[in-house]
């Protein structure tokens, strides 16, 4: 009886030892400039990594100069082809402004049109080796742009050059948290983006790009795992610095890192990543007066396997694309190929 009573433990106690199955996970990049150079640094990375699938945006579009008006802008070139042997998956990023004017049914499906023409033009120079088999749109969308939006995917899938591709859609943080008001965007799946969470012209000492305790509010305990599209995931690999004159936002100073911060006779640390401006000065092309402060705002390794773990506990049941934003050899060296590797494997 008392071996009875053992083995009946024992297999009570069988599946709370159960391991969750690993996932097949597919690293990937963001490649976020206009033109591709085929820089030796950015194919290192992308054979190295190794990147199964890289994210090229191939234009943006923006509000014209007339109302109601949407334009395409930044439109991709390449100055050296693409690797032939990638996957290429092309971008649009959409300004949300441009489903701003008053409703006009015809819109949607016009810019769709449009979309779909110049896309289809983009996309016949890319190399041939691989076809295209997902088509990803990038807009940051609000409850009152939602209907307009919504519409114009839905107009794109029926379209020849879409049909048969996956269309999916970037999900911000916002968007995950209050998803009834937000809505779920009529696509195959979502992007989930990992950064840019927070209010870049809030004052402070803080980080807008990334920031575990902001992650956790807006992703609670199952909205990932919850969410009704299956999720890709973005994590950053970018820096910036932040201006601030009296407590203004002024914008980012994009070329003032670390290393300029360091001087001590221009800036004084203060707090976590502040810095106060100790005399007017021009550096790297920016006048800065002296009691400006600035907000040097990184995402290094630890970050981003923190942020890892914690979205990796909220699991779907679906092998994701891990996207690093983005594959630029100005900031590559900061992340050195093997500690990304260990961050992308955290979601298998």
């Amino acid at each position: 009886m008392r071996y009875l009573l053992i083995i009946s433990s024992l297999l009570f106690l069988l599946p709370a030892c159960k391991s969750t199955p690993s996932r097949q996970v597919t690293p990937a990049f963001y490649f976020w400039k206009q033109s591709w150079t085929g820089n030796a640094t950015e194919l290192e990375y992308l054979r190295q990594l190794p990147a199964r699938k890289l994210y090229v945006k191939m234009f943006d579009v923006a509000p014209g100069s007339k109302p109601g008006e949407a334009v395409p802008v930044a439109i991709f070139q390449q100055q050296q082809p693409l690797p032939a042997d990638q996957e290429i998956v092309p971008v649009i990023f959409l300004m949300n402004e441009i489903w701003n004017n008053p409703p006009d049914t015809t819109l949607a499906a016009q810019l769709a049109q449009r979309t779909e023409k110049l896309l289809g033009s983009l996309c016949s120079s890319l190399p041939n080796k691989q076809p295209i088999k997902e088509i990803q749109i990038d807009c940051d969308w609000t409850k009152t742009t939602r209907d307009t939006y919504f519409r114009y995917l839905k107009a794109l899938q029926q379209l020849p050059f879409f049909k048969g591709k996956d269309v999916s859609a970037t999900i911000r943080m916002h968007q995950i948290k209050f998803r009834n008001s937000s809505g779920i965007p009529p696509v195959n799946k979502g992007l989930l983006m990992c950064y840019n969470m927070g209010d870049l012209r809030k004052p402070g000492d803080h980080n807008s790009i990334l920031d575990i305790s902001t992650m956790e509010s807006y992703i609670g305990n199952d909205r990932i795992s919850n969410y009704p599209l299956p999720l890709d995931i973005a994590l950053p690999l970018f820096q910036w610095t932040v201006l601030f004159e009296n407590n203004q936002y002024k914008g980012i100073l994009r070329n003032v890192g670390t290393r300029e911060l360091e001087n001590k006779n221009l800036f004084i640390p203060h707090g976590k990543q502040l810095f106060v401006v100790q005399k007017d000065t021009l550096i790297n092309g920016y006048m800065l007066k002296k009691g400006s402060e600035l907000r040097r705002e990184i995402t290094n390794v630890k970050l981003l396997e923190d942020a890892a773990q914690l979205i990796s506990a909220q699991r779907q049941s679906y092998n994701p694309t891990v996207i690093f934003y983005h594959l630029d050899a100005a900031t590559l060296d900061n992340y050195p190929l093997h500690e990304l590797q260990k961050v992308y494997r955290l979601f298998n």
